[in-house]
């Protein structure tokens, strides 16, 4: 262990361990699984994935590397039985935060002074300190996201995949267990001044419960993910947002 290192200095190494062993186990994603997993997402044309933007792509390669649907084998596996790292080491820790990592959500609080994000996690309110560059970026205090976190050490918290902004429509869907829709998608941003609204919806007994029984549940990454999808907030979907409304170019 490192503790004589700063929380910050620790997380610079361990991102760049993460970021070699996604982009490996990204390309260890049998051809199957990505169109499993694109499918789910609504993000398959029926020969290949069509992703609007580089975040809906790596939001496809997630699953597949570390939570996929259709009973597919987890990238990260593969990743670790074709290329061990040294037992022991800062790799072989990132490696095993990975392959535990759990999908979930969480109210962000905001940049702290000392590095890191301030946070919370969702339904139960445990306080968090998350290590991610971008994570409070664009994000009011309050700000609802799904992500996965993963420890390398027991006291750094660190995003590995896509943070998916959500509002309390897409909470309140998933409460409901509203299945993927499949009409148009008219990219939206979350809604703002939200708190109040979201408060309502965690205040009742039954909604933590049923949230928390869901998260734990198979498959939880990519519901919240196409909930995000089908509001619009992950932006425009090809073939099902108008054409008028899709980046050109």
């Amino acid at each position: 262990m490192s503790e004589d290192v700063t929380p910050a200095a620790r997380y610079a190494r361990y991102a760049a361990l993460r970021r070699h062993l996604l982009t490996e186990s990204s390309k260890r994603i049998p051809l199957a699984s990505v169109a499993s997993q694109a499918r789910a997402l609504s993000l398959w044309d029926g020969k290949q994935v069509r992703p609007a933007d580089e975040m809906q792509l790596a939001a496809v390669f997630d699953l597949g590397v570390l939570d996929p649907v259709g009973e597919h084998h987890r990238a990260i596996e593969r990743q670790a039985r074709a290329e061990p790292p040294l037992p022991g080491s800062e790799e072989d820790r990132m490696l095993r935060a990975l392959m535990q990592a759990r999908f979930g959500l969480v109210r962000i609080h905001g940049q702290r002074a000392e590095g890191g994000v301030a946070a919370e996690s969702v339904p139960d309110g445990a306080p968090l300190v998350i290590w991610d560059n971008h994570l409070a970026r664009n994000r009011a205090p309050g700000a609802l996201v799904g992500l996965r976190l993963a420890w390398p050490e027991e006291d750094l918290a660190m995003t590995c995949g896509t943070a998916i902004s959500l509002d309390s429509r897409a909470l309140e869907r998933l409460l409901l267990e509203t299945p993927p829709q499949r009409g148009p998608v008219i990219p939206s941003l979350p809604l703002p001044e939200d708190g109040p609204a979201l408060e309502r919806l965690l205040a009742e007994p039954a909604a933590r419960l049923k949230l928390t029984a869901l998260a734990r549940a198979p498959g939880f990454a990519a519901r919240v993910t196409r909930t995000a999808i089908d509001l619009g907030l992950m932006g425009p979907i090809p073939g099902r947002t108008p054409p008028e409304m899709l980046p050109q170019g």
